[in-house]
């Protein structure tokens, strides 16, 4: 853990708090302790380095359900079917054009192959043979429209990008057999649902496969690059903070929130997780390092976060318990910066592992984390500046003001035996007795 952290702090404090207990040792008719806690108090901030979380517990991740399809796949479009819904009159289109006879001719058609049909009836086969290809026109024409709404709705749907990426991956399998024809068939059966080559070369995103998540991924990529056996054992590096890879990962999804997505038209591992920021981790960091302080000062042994300078220095100084919490706030926002400034540096590792690197949309996802874990680390420092600098000045002011204004304070000292000073054994005729 932190171990050479807070010795810095301590002994920028340590000036003002020794001096505050050397005034308090001088005898007065006034309470100074009181006084100086006043003042120390207003000094440091008052209270905690920053604001108490909105939310204290974390937030579950919510799925969207195997119900839920934004998919627009147009592969599931069938031109058997439509072909012969027109020529049935199911749907608008050639039956329109033709009135009954149709309908009439649908039994001929069952019954007589297409070849007598064409020497017994050449009307009625030219007619089916233009009904065909009238459903096959319309068939075209409702998957152009199709994959044009594909396109419209990808800019409002999330997952679209890494939907066409696994579909282009699916072409580069397809188009090995060499048939056209059969490779786009191939692709739209398929729907996206063979996932994408993601992190160590595995597939992801699709049919009963892990779902894709650029925020949680990059980070457990970065933790594995960036940590090895020796670090765990002496707990330094990224081990300092977290366990493994699985820990780092939810602990960056819990603080900035995450979205996984999914390519094919399995939905069911599709979700998303709100982050609640940094103020959280701060709070409960804070509580334990209060707890490790005040035993420390009670058994006056330093500790691993605090030195055994500051601890005699508390403990001479008989602190009130708002000084003894704004120490450990101080520290746990020191320990919440340089937890998530980690982080930042995993993602960023992450963001180049190979199979990650060659994906655009990747590359996006993860630059807007990190982005928004700045932004936190921002958040922290500008709250605990503006609370120091603003939050305590009128109240820091009037206890300065009333300090001024009464009367000075004049040390009650013993009377001296010097006969130097003694002006009744002092005598300038040596010769009377």
């Amino acid at each position: 853990m932190m171990t050479h952290t807070w010795p810095l702090k301590a002994a920028l404090l340590l000036p003002l708090l020794m001096s505050a207990s050397a005034q308090s040792s001088i005898g007065t008719n006034v309470n100074l302790k009181a006084d100086n806690d006043s003042v120390l108090h207003y000094t440091l901030g008052g209270g905690p380095v920053i604001a108490l979380p909105a939310r204290q517990e974390r937030l579950s991740p919510t799925a969207l359900g195997v119900g839920w399809d934004m998919n627009l796949q147009c592969g599931m479009l069938d031109p058997s079917v439509t072909v012969e819904n027109q020529l049935n009159g199911i749907t608008e289109g050639f039956q329109n054009m033709m009135g009954d006879m149709l309908t009439n001719a649908t039994s001929a058609v069952l019954s007589l192959p297409g070849y007598y049909l064409q020497k017994k009836d050449p009307g009625l086969y030219d007619l089916m043979t233009n009904g065909v290809l009238q459903g096959k026109f319309d068939f075209d024409d409702a998957s152009s429209s199709c994959e044009a709404m594909v396109d419209t709705m990808g800019e409002m749907n999330t997952d679209k990008a890494y939907a066409t990426l696994a579909r282009a991956q699916a072409w580069t399998n397809a188009v090995k057999s060499g048939d056209a024809v059969r490779a786009k068939q191939e692709v739209q059966d398929d729907m996206g649902d063979s996932g994408v080559t993601w992190v160590g070369g595995a597939k992801y995103g699709g049919r009963n496969q892990p779902a894709i998540n650029a925020t949680t991924d990059a980070t457990r990529a970065g933790f594995t690059l960036l940590s090895d056996e020796s670090q765990k054992e002496s707990h330094q590096g990224l081990y300092r903070y977290w366990d493994s890879e699985e820990t780092m990962s939810e602990w960056v999804s819990q603080v900035i929130g995450s979205q996984s997505v999914q390519t094919g038209m399995d939905k069911s591992r599709t979700e998303a997780t709100p982050g609640i920021g940094l103020s959280q981790e701060v709070t409960e960091v804070s509580t334990a390092l209060e707890n490790e302080l005040r035993g420390a000062i009670a058994e006056n042994k330093e500790t691993e976060h605090f030195p055994k300078t500051l601890i005699e220095a508390l403990t001479e100084r008989e602190v009130d318990n708002n000084t003894v919490s704004r120490i450990a706030s101080e520290l746990a926002l020191s320990q919440a910066i340089e937890k998530a400034l980690y982080a930042r540096r995993a993602l960023l590792t992450g963001k180049y592992e190979v199979n990650i690197a060659q994906h655009a949309t990747a590359q996006k996802d993860i630059d807007n984390s990190i982005a928004r874990l700045e932004r936190e680390i921002d958040m922290l420092r500008y709250e605990a500046e503006v609370r120091q600098q603003i939050g305590t000045r009128t109240a820091q002011a009037v206890v300065e003001d009333y300090r001024y204004q009464r009367p000075q304070v004049i040390p009650q000292t013993p009377k001296s035996d010097s006969v130097f000073l003694d002006k009744d054994r002092y005598d300038n005729n040596p010769g009377e007795e």
